[in-house]
């Protein structure tokens, strides 16, 4: 009886040990309909393709457009050619066929351009109409008729010949980077307030009323970038006396956002973009890189990151990688 008892007490133990050890663990995952996966071993296998820029900073005017073939590992320049100076910023059409990118044409400012990859025409500049404003970080609408951009600090929505066909209110004095989401319902921004603090906002389109999602005071919170229905992507400080940009996991519901487990409290980790449900792509500055901002695939759920030059030893350079854009397509 004496050692029945025991046995029992032993398998309790046990028991209440492996369930302790799976809480915690998933404590410590971002809450996602996902967050069940085992970690995985080896780096992923991709077969889209990626876009991003290269320079050597913001306004040296030398950025270059590159795509990235991972099924066929090529790399191209896609813009040396073109008469168009800093071209970044770029985002795939839903189907994958063109981009929309920013960039400043001789006898302009900043403009939204469209380009057909692989077509021999020149990239069509959109906005070249409206005078020399600041027509800046355009993205596709999710069914591809659409695209949202920012004008002197303002958002506008115009068709993919460039005519402008909305504009939109919003309480703050800047909106900037905004990204569909929720089937096109709704717009993700960065606004700035006359603090110039920056946080992550969602406008409605139903309802024109624009909420907060993350505003932390002291921290500038900006880049978001949409991942599914109910989550988005976000760079922010990490906190009001560390200025390292870090990656986090915003939610659409306005839940609690979380810094995800890849980042370093000591480099800088930004434009993150999703690869699927799992992965990303993402800029940042950590040691062992090949200089500035280098490309990295990371893992969501287990913190493991590889940098792009174990796909191709030349996408990472002694320059800056950012903006990154993936498209299976």
């Amino acid at each position: 009886m004496k050692g029945h008892y025991l046995c029992s007490w032993l398998i309790l133990f046990l028991v209440q040990v492996i369930v302790g050890t799976s809480c915690g663990k998933a404590q410590n995952m971002p809450q996602t309909n996902n967050d069940t996966l085992d970690p995985p071993v080896l780096q992923p296998a991709l077969s889209g393709r990626l876009i991003f820029h290269s320079y050597t900073c913001y306004t040296c005017n030398d950025a270059v457009l590159f795509l990235y073939d991972f099924a066929t590992g090529k790399l191209t320049d896609l813009s040396s050619s073109w008469p168009i100076t800093n071209p970044m910023n770029a985002h795939f059409s839903p189907d994958g066929k063109s981009i929309v990118f920013m960039g400043v044409q001789q006898g302009s400012g900043w403009d939204i351009f469209r380009w057909r990859i692989g077509s021999s025409d020149l990239p069509k500049n959109l906005t070249a109409r409206y005078g020399n404003l600041r027509d800046e970080d355009p993205k596709y609408a999710a069914d591809g008729s659409r695209i949202i951009f920012k004008q002197n600090g303002k958002l506008k929505e115009a068709d993919t010949l460039g005519n402008i066909v909305r504009s939109f209110s919003v309480p703050q004095s800047e909106a900037s980077m905004p990204y569909y989401a929720m089937a096109d319902s709704v717009i993700l921004y960065s606004g700035m307030d006359a603090g110039n603090e920056t946080d992550i906002f969602r406008l409605s389109l139903n309802t024109g009323y624009a909420r907060p999602l993350a505003a932390q005071p002291g921290i500038q919170e900006y880049y978001p970038i949409a991942r599914d229905d109910t989550s988005y992507l976000y760079s922010r400080w990490y906190s009001t006396s560390n200025r390292s940009d870090q990656v986090y996991l915003g939610f659409l519901n306005g839940r609690n956002p979380q810094r995800l487990l890849f980042n370093e409290s000591g480099a800088d980790f930004s434009d993150a973009f999703p690869v699927n449900s799992r992965f990303l792509i993402l800029s940042s500055t950590v040691s062992g890189g090949k200089g500035g901002y280098d490309l990295f695939v990371a893992d969501l759920f287990s913190g493991a990151k590889w940098s792009l030059n174990t796909y191709h030893l030349s996408v990472n350079s002694s320059k800056n990688e950012l903006g990154a854009c993936y498209t299976e397509r």
